[in-house]
């Protein structure tokens, strides 16, 4: 899918353009904590689909599952404000290895893991990690630079649970179109 962005049409003297966003963006090869990750968003007309894979290694060469969370975004140009929240979010072990750990360790509370298979996870607790529940709404920001587009820094305080605590700051991570 090619990314197109539209310019949004200056509404008054001094005020800052923000951009409609549409296409395929993703990220470089992401390290946490010896894993690595690629995350991807697909921006159209209505919907928001975020992929993250993340592999068992450090270089971005051994997936091992991919986290899909999808649903409607509407963006505040004038703002760069951009408010989401998922109606699918799905986890999908990679390999039979990592669909077999998944079972042992009842991840998500699920024991029929299977490869290639994604499981609707929505509100369960894996592996220590609260998955949101269906329909909870982020609230974020987005910017679009020359290079791509970057999403808020969440914080402690600024995690995006309500308007008023919508992140100040954008990322690092720049998503670049695909």
């Amino acid at each position: 899918m090619k990314s197109t962005v539209f310019a949004a049409a200056l509404l008054g003297m001094g005020t800052e353009s923000h951009a409609v966003i549409q296409g395929l963006y993703g990220s470089e090869c992401l390290h946490v904590e010896g894993l690595s990750a690629y995350k991807d968003m697909a921006f159209d007309k209505d919907t928001l689909k975020q992929v993250q894979t993340v592999f068992g290694d450090n270089e971005c060469s051994l997936p091992a599952y991919d986290f899909v969370f999808e649903g409607p975004y509407r963006i505040d140009e004038q703002l760069g404000y951009i408010d989401y929240s998922f109606d699918t979010i799905r986890l999908t072990p990679l390999s039979e290895g990592v669909a077999e750990n998944f079972n042992q360790y009842g991840l998500c509370g699920i024991t029929s893991w299977t490869a290639g298979k994604a499981e609707h996870v929505a509100g369960l607790n894996c592996g220590g990690q609260q998955i949101p529940n269906l329909n909870t709404f982020v609230y974020d920001r987005i910017v679009d630079n020359r290079n791509g587009i970057q999403m808020g820094r969440a914080s402690e305080d600024l995690n995006g649970s309500t308007p008023n605590h919508r992140p100040d700051e954008v990322d690092d991570v720049i998503y670049h179109a695909k």
